[in-house]
Formats: C-alpha cells, structure tokens, sequence
C-alpha cells in the first residue's frame, strides 16, 4: 500500500469514528450574541462555560458571529445549544424559528447615555445638528434609544445623524475623537470599555432599563439533557462561578421571564425583523 493510500485509508478511519461519536461527547455551543467584542465576550462568559461543562459532563464551548444579523441566522437554524441574545433577537426566534425560551438574566440593563468628561453634554439638546455613536443597531437599547429621544423632539436623520461603531472601545473612542457629544450604550458595555479610555467618560443620563438577555434553547435535545440545562443554569448564579460571572457582567439572577418584559420586547420586534433584512 502506498502512502496515498494509507493516508486515505486513516482519513476514512477518522471520519468514520467522528460519525461514530455519540451526541452527548460533542462540545456543547453557547452562542452568544456579539454585543461586546470577542476578547470581552470570551472572557465574561468563561465561568458559564467551565461550570455548564461540568453540571453536564461535556466539553462546552462558547461561539459568536460577526454580527448581529449573522449571529440570528446561526441561532434560528439550529447551530447553537443555548443562544444567549438580546431581548429583541430572542424574542424573535422563540416566535419565528420555535427556539424554547428558557430564562432570562437579571437585573434589568441600563440604557445610558453617555459623555466626555472633558467636554460634556449636558442635555440631549447638544445632539441637535450632531452625531449619536451607538453600536449594534439592530439591538434593543438603540431603537428603544432612538424611540425615547423621539418623544423628546428629537428625530435620527432630520435632527441628528447616528454614527455606528464596531465595539464598546469603538464607541468610547467616537466621543474622545470629538465627532459626536454623546453615545447610546448599555451599562454592560461602559463596563466592558478599557480603563484608559472608560476614564475619560461621565454618564449624563440613565434613560431606561431594559429586559436584559433571554436564554433559549437552540438545538433539538433529549427532555432530560434539556431538564438537566434549565436546573444548570437555575442553579448558575448561586455558585462560586456564577459570582464571578456576576462580577464581570452584572447578572446577578437566572429566571422565568415575566409577562411585562415580553411586553416592552414586543413593542420593538417589528422595527427589530426590519433591522435584519
């Protein structure tokens, strides 16, 4: 046999055991929704992984996507165990694709808007004939954002322009460059920013809460292996890894999500299946 063939012959074998391989040995997916940057997600999520892969007895990895619009397509077809997604997106699937919605993080996320200390806003009338940084614009916090400051007299595009940004870094470095007076953000992301640059920056105001992630199943599984995620993740937030995640993240609870929250997330799905096209 030549070296052709046996190389064919051990591709044939390893392909043959990876089919072979049972479902419960696969690496169980999180996917989670790409609303940080993959250095900040990676590192916020990594006691979700290393306690969810010991309650289940698997490898456990974490995913995310380029985008938000990319990130909704790989949930609603099925390529994630457990989707971790903003409201709005979660809803969404649950609704559209048949994801089963399991729970939803706590507290509620305050939606900021935010400033240059060195040069401060201090009203949202120093938006007018200006730029808003915001970043992910199909997330909740930007067309609830977008809605507040309308009723405010305040429209995008005929008072202001909205300037869009990669990453929290990103949006932080709009407001130091001087081209827009304030950003849209969530408290996770002023979190998540670089001391360096979060430093330079004040909160001029705190204009929402918002319902925080929702948790779904995303892959078909046994009743059990979905049983045994929903106590998983029940149980998460009382652990010495679930503290540590309540530390980097501000989620300090895992629970049903209540009938008001579904309501201020339906006012948005409309808007939000637009941002998606």
């Amino acid at each position: 046999m030549n070296i052709r063939s046996i190389a064919a012959a051990l591709l044939l074998s390893m392909a043959c055991l990876a089919a072979a391989r049972p479902a419960w040995a696969q690496a169980f997916q999180v996917g989670v929704l790409p609303n940080l940057s993959p250095r900040v997600l990676l590192t916020n999520y990594r006691p979700l992984r290393d306690y969810l892969s010991d309650a289940l007895g698997i490898p456990v990895e974490i995913a995310t996507a380029p985008d938000f619009k990319t990130f909704q397509a790989r949930s609603v077809a099925g390529e994630y165990d457990l989707v971790v997604t903003a409201a709005n997106l979660g809803r969404i699937a649950q609704q559209d694709a048949g994801l089963k919605l399991i729970a939803g993080f706590e507290p509620a996320i305050p939606a900021l808007l935010v400033t240059l200390k060195a040069a401060p806003a201090t009203s949202i009338e120093a938006l007018r004939g200006k730029a808003l940084a915001v970043s992910n614009p199909q997330s909740m916090l930007v067309l609830l954002g977008k809605n507040w400051l309308r009723q405010r007299g305040l429209s995008a595009g005929t008072d202001y322009e909205v300037v869009w940004t990669r990453n929290e870094d990103s949006l932080a470095q709009v407001l130091t460059s001087g081209s827009a007076p304030l950003a849209m953000m969530s408290a996770g992301e002023l979190r998540a920013i670089r001391p360096e640059i979060a430093e330079r920056l004040a909160v001029m105001d705190e204009f929402a809460k918002l319902p925080n992630f929702l948790l779904l199943q995303g892959r078909a599984m046994t009743a059990e292996r979905a049983a045994a995620l929903t106590a998983a993740l029940m149980a998460f937030p009382a652990t010495d890894l679930g503290r540590e995640f309540t530390t980097l993240t501000g989620v300090r609870a895992i629970r049903p999500v209540p009938e008001k929250d579904l309501e201020i997330i339906d006012s948005v799905t409309a808007e939000t299946r637009e941002q998606l096209r």
